[in-house]
């Protein structure tokens, strides 16, 4: 059988859940054109990390501890002068409502919220976004070139079958490069992926942290691919290196001078995406979409 990027021949499904071998776990997507995808970790009890996670966030994690966390890293960076004291990235979806609504009233933060626009607003999106936003919170919008956007994506597509690749790379680099612009040393975003995609073990899950390799690089000499082709060979394609700015890290010694760090608040808080809707419904009147996902 022929296998792509290093992914396993066997196909094996958790015997608790429907998450494959064959997931992918989160990655620095743009650093190598062929790299080995890290896939969602399996016991020899056919378990998944996902679900023995889940298991250990409810049995074995102190949530008044992990609050009491929180609530130092709050007042640590917590500014009195009027100056914005913690970037939050987000859309206006349940879950970006659900983290600056709670930093903002509940524990008396300043937040600067920035978005990475998607290449089409649907209307209730934008609807769930604004109203967000009316809620009480300042926002950075930030809408890429639609025409260089369009075209990493037809690379994305074709080269990787992952049309949506250049919106997450934007997601990731968006908000530490705001923080580092604005001299806001707190990101915070709302669920790590590696609890339900962990690749071996859980290390990454009970990690309060970003990885910094997943929003930073060691030099501007790195080499990154974009679609699958290099940064540098993108001018075939008629994206000029000035066209990449917001989806081009920051340098990890700009983030380490700067003492920029991504915290994930799935770490200090009970995550429930269901409660997030229930949260986001009532304080900002969020909306599903009325015909349902697509």
């Amino acid at each position: 059988m022929l296998t792509k990027y290093g992914l396993p021949e066997e196909v094996i499904f958790c015997k608790k859940c429907v998450i494959s071998n064959q997931r992918p776990s989160p990655s620095p997507e743009h650093r190598k054109k062929d790299a080995k995808i890290p896939t969602a970790g399996f016991g020899t009890d056919g378990i998944c990390n996902a679900c023995r996670f889940y298991e250990y966030k409810n049995t074995q994690i102190d949530w008044n501890d992990r609050e009491k966390q929180l609530r130092e890293l709050l007042d640590k960076h917590r500014r009195n002068d009027g100056r914005f004291d913690i970037v939050i990235p987000g859309s206006g979806g349940k879950d970006s409502i659900f983290v600056a609504h709670t930093l903002k009233y509940k524990y008396n933060m300043h937040p600067l919220t920035v978005t990475w626009a998607p290449h089409m607003y649907t209307d209730i999106g934008w609807k769930n976004h604004q109203n967000w936003l009316r809620a009480g919170f300042d926002n950075i919008l930030i809408t890429p070139n639609p025409k260089v956007h369009a075209i990493l994506t037809r690379l994305a597509f074709e080269n990787l079958v992952n049309p949506f690749q250049p919106f997450i790379i934007g997601q990731k680099n968006a908000a530490p490069r705001v923080a580092l612009q604005y001299g806001i040393p707190l990101v915070m975003y709302g669920e790590n992926q590696a609890e339900h995609q962990a690749s071996g073990n859980l290390e990454s899950a009970l990690n309060p942290l970003m990885d910094p390799a997943h929003f930073t690089i060691e030099s501007e000499k790195d080499i990154l691919y974009y679609g699958g082709v290099p940064l540098k060979e993108l001018s075939r394609h008629g994206i000029s290196p000035a066209d990449m700015y917001f989806y081009i890290p920051i340098l990890r010694s700009q983030a380490e001078e700067a003492k920029i760090q991504v915290h994930y608040m799935s770490y200090y808080h009970k995550w429930s995406p269901q409660e997030n809707y229930y949260y986001a419904k009532e304080h900002t009147g969020f909306e599903s979409n009325p015909d349902g996902r697509s």
